[in-house]
């Protein structure tokens, strides 16, 4: 996700945010959670950590899951049900289902379902990956290769996935559900999302591109939301307003506006092309 790298701030006297890249695995930045956690995994991209700092910063009490550095939110954890297909040799995919791109990038899926070709298909930010880049998922990662970036379309930062027989879809992921697909927010409205780096956040909607969510990389294609309606793909920070990304609950709407590009000229570009993607419709 294209957006400024965080710089350094305090709270209190002896809470420090580090600036680091996301999409990165930075397992020597992190201090895991002791072995006497019960269900501790740690790995690439997923780190428990128990410290006061890690905490407070994630204003949560008990472990805190970081999966994205830069991140202090306590990050979504895996749900079960992508473990059972994961336990299966499958991948489950829909909306917020954090991506491996490649081993490279680390972002969010938007939506899954089919298109008019019978492909399975999903939808993510177009600055993820290139033409052929593997995707696997994160929650999944041992399924392997679940699909290939077949599309991307940098004007609207969006790129398409075909998945292979290894992904299942789903349009219920992890306590998001998209039952309906389009329609632009009004000035005003609150907007929602879901994303690997900061989870579930809500914020002011000023136009059909900006909003006031918190996101920041590892966030990239995300679901926007209203109620169970995808509105729009989370593509990167508006440095309009030149107060950084948001990295930490503290910062509350202290941050620039966070860009999404419009799930509706997304699908009209798919059905005006008339390939993989067009005709687009929920698993």
């Amino acid at each position: 996700m294209s957006l400024k790298r965080p710089v350094r701030a305090l709270i209190g006297s002896s809470i420090a945010v580090l600036a680091l890249l996301a999409g990165t695995s930075s397992a020597q930045a992190y201090e895991a959670a002791p072995a006497t956690f019960e269900g501790l995994v740690d790995g690439p991209n997923y780190h428990w950590r128990t410290d006061i700092q890690a905490q407070v910063m994630a204003q949560h009490l008990g472990p805190v899951l970081h999966r994205v550095p830069g991140s202090w939110f306590n990050a979504p954890d895996i749900p079960a049900e992508a473990k059972a297909h994961e336990g299966a040799g499958q991948a489950l995919f829909g909306p917020g289902t954090p991506l491996f791109i490649s081993n490279e990038k680390m972002c969010t899926l938007a939506v899954a379902g089919y298109d008019m070709h019978g492909n399975k298909v999903g939808i993510t930010a177009g600055h993820c990956g290139a033409v052929g880049a593997e995707v696997f998922s994160a929650d999944a990662p041992n399924a392997g290769v679940a699909g290939h970036v077949v599309q991307v379309a940098p004007d609207l930062d969006f790129a398409v996935v075909q998945f292979n027989q290894t992904a299942q879809l789903t349009r219920s992921y992890n306590g998001v559900t998209i039952n309906a697909v389009g329609g632009q927010p009004a000035f005003g409205q609150q907007v929602c999302k879901k994303g690997v780096a900061t989870g579930y956040t809500c914020g002011v909607a000023w136009d059909a591109y900006n909003s006031q969510v918190c996101a920041m990389q590892g966030d990239s294609g995300a679901p926007m939301f209203q109620g169970d309606r995808l509105i729009g793909v989370i593509s990167g920070g508006n440095p309009i307003v030149p107060a950084g990304p948001c990295t930490n609950p503290w910062q509350g709407p202290l941050h620039m506006p966070t860009l999404a590009s419009p799930i509706d000229r997304i699908l009209e570009r798919l059905n005006s092309q008339g390939g993989t993607g067009a005709g687009f419709y929920l698993a």
